[in-house]
């Protein structure tokens, strides 16, 4: 029996320009009637989307925000924010040292507002994207406590340079990977989607074996491989594909709502 429905947001039920097909809301809500509670998954910090829901039409029908990687979960009833792994300031400032040369920009993400070392054709294109604010500044001067992860934007052109790099001088403090075809992240090397997942699971006395979970690339693996069916979306990258339970339609598809409306039997998928 399904008990709670965990999406991951740019992938799988937002598009590339931002938008969330109304599709998603209706199955919520379908969701919902069912005794399935929904939670959003994300990468992005908590702050960043909480305006954005009404715009995806998700207001008032969400119930769980696990944001920044699984770092921090809101609860939407109660209002109250659990935050968990954080990187020591002095590790992040090595990360930027050690990636900007590559042409990577690194940011600050505070509420909506996205800080970004220099303001670039790719940056802008990612603000739009997420609907925040851009603003340019000395990233390293703002970096004074720990936080749960430390973003950069780069061209994508960019991408497989990165990757490889990280394969070549990877850290026992941190992990790397790729969020977007744009953006590359990294935070503690325990946290992960799951880490939020679970506490949500605690809150509601439920187990992994009561969860589905839909996402769409590397930061959604530990979270599809942590619920019994964890859904790949189609657009999906090769090692998330690998680690999911099934795969679902394309997010252009609406291949979530496509999914549960072919799964969904009352709270048991089939």
């Amino acid at each position: 029996m399904i008990r709670l429905a965990a999406c991951d947001l740019d992938g799988t039920i937002v598009d590339a320009s931002g938008n969330c097909d109304p599709s998603v809301a209706r199955t919520v809500k379908r969701l919902r009637e069912n005794g399935i509670r929904f939670a959003i998954c994300t990468g992005r910090p908590v702050g960043s989307i909480m305006h954005l829901l009404k715009h995806w039409r998700l207001d008032g029908i969400t119930d769980y925000i696990i944001g920044t990687g699984g770092g921090e979960v809101y609860d939407c009833a109660s209002g109250k924010t659990e935050k968990f792994f954080t990187l020591e300031p002095e590790v992040i400032l090595e990360i930027i040292d050690l990636y900007e040369p590559l042409g990577l920009i690194p940011t600050w993400y505070r509420g909506k507002d996205l800080f970004v070392q220099k303001k670039t054709a790719d940056t802008e294109r990612v603000g739009r994207r997420v609907y925040v604010d851009v603003y340019e500044a000395d990233v390293r001067s703002l970096i004074a406590q720990p936080e749960i992860k430390e973003m950069f934007v780069l061209d994508p052109a960019l991408m497989e340079k990165t990757e490889a790099f990280y394969r070549n001088h990877q850290d026992s403090r941190y992990v790397g990977f790729k969020t977007a075809f744009d953006l590359f992240e990294f935070n503690h090397p325990s946290l992960s989607k799951h880490v939020g997942l679970k506490a949500v699971g605690e809150m509601m006395n439920i187990t992994p074996d009561e969860m589905i979970a839909f996402g769409d690339t590397t930061n959604d693996l530990e979270m599809l491989k942590y619920v019994k069916y964890g859904i790949c979306m189609a657009n999906g990258t090769v090692d998330a594909k690998a680690a999911a339970f099934d795969v679902a339609g394309s997010v252009g598809e609406q291949g979530f709502a496509e999914y549960c409306s072919r799964h969904l039997k009352t709270n048991i998928f089939e």
